[in-house]
């Protein structure tokens, strides 16, 4: 019986506003905004030269409703 690949993205760790490599934990790959928003880019890290696909949401926007 084969197995199926995984289909899970490594999880992107993210600390203050920089993405950081994956596999070494070290090096920044990409500065975030609060609005930045990316699909299937593809980045290498300096540090170990891992290349790693980078997929990021944008936070979906406060409402600006009133309450009465």
């Amino acid at each position: 019986m084969e197995r199926e690949p995984e289909s899970r993205e490594p999880r992107q760790t993210v600390r203050a506003g920089w993405v950081l490599c994956p596999v070494c934990g070290r090096g920044k790959l990409l500065k975030l905004r609060p609005d930045t928003a990316v699909r299937n880019l593809p980045v290498k890290c300096k540090r170990c030269g891992q290349e790693t696909v980078v997929n990021i949401k944008a936070p979906e926007p406060a409402s600006q409703g009133t309450s009465a």
